[in-house]
């Protein structure tokens, strides 16, 4: 369990944060603010293996933190754990505003703003981000920004 937590610190990360975590204080608020009670404590002893049985509502407050589904808690949302960057990215307005703008444009230009994106993260040091698997027959050169021919 807790390495689903951690998980989820580690790639769903505040809009606007420049790739930083939550903090407990804010995990627990944001659970509050969708209705739920959990301790910045608590939390850190999910995250720290210290909560040896957790609760469903203790699941659920997280799941809501994070804006997940409580399935990602167990064991058949493998699929879902995959697309959790996916899910986390779009959880972010200006993440969707600019892939609805980018909707539709040409191979070259996806991989042109995926380079730019890449280096965009270079220069504010947050690191690559995490890719969810590619599909079959899929080389992901759009998404990484490669140049595939």
């Amino acid at each position: 369990m807790p390495e689903l937590v951690e998980r989820l610190f580690a790639t769903v990360k505040p809009a606007g944060g420049l790739g930083r975590e939550y903090t407990h204080p804010e995990i627990a608020d944001r659970a509050a603010a969708a209705g739920y009670s959990i301790s910045p404590s608590h939390v850190w002893q999910l995250r720290h293996n210290e909560a040896k049985n957790p609760t469903i509502r203790a699941l659920e407050a997280l799941a809501a933190a994070f804006g997940m589904p409580l399935a990602y808690f167990f064991v058949d949302a493998a699929p879902l754990r995959e697309d959790l960057a996916l899910l986390a990215a779009l959880h972010d307005p200006a993440v969707r505003d600019l892939a609805i703008r980018a909707h539709g444009l040409s191979a070259e230009t996806i991989a042109a703003l995926a380079t730019f994106a890449d280096r965009a993260r270079e220069w504010e040091g947050i690191g690559d981000p995490d890719f969810p698997p590619q599909p079959a027959g899929s080389d992901g050169a759009a998404r990484r920004g490669d140049d595939a021919g």
